[in-house]
């Protein structure tokens, strides 16, 4: 048994975060998509979303955890 869990920092704010890179958030920067850290993801959900009348998006379970991995 295996677990997947990366060290970044977050593209909005600089603060080191550990996430699981296949849930994590992340936003287009340059052509390529960077995580994000849990409260800048609130934030881009209150100034794109909920003050144009749209649902936030829901954070994907697991996104600043580790995954676990199957070696098989």
């Amino acid at each position: 048994m295996s677990w997947v869990l990366v060290y970044c920092y977050c593209v909005s704010c600089k603060r080191p975060l550990s996430c699981n890179p296949n849930r994590v958030p992340s936003i287009r920067v340059k052509g390529e998509r960077e995580p994000i850290c849990r409260s800048c993801f609130v934030r881009w959900n209150e100034v794109h979303r909920v003050s144009k009348g749209l649902e936030p998006l829901k954070l994907l379970e697991g996104a600043y955890a580790p995954e676990m991995i199957n070696p098989d």
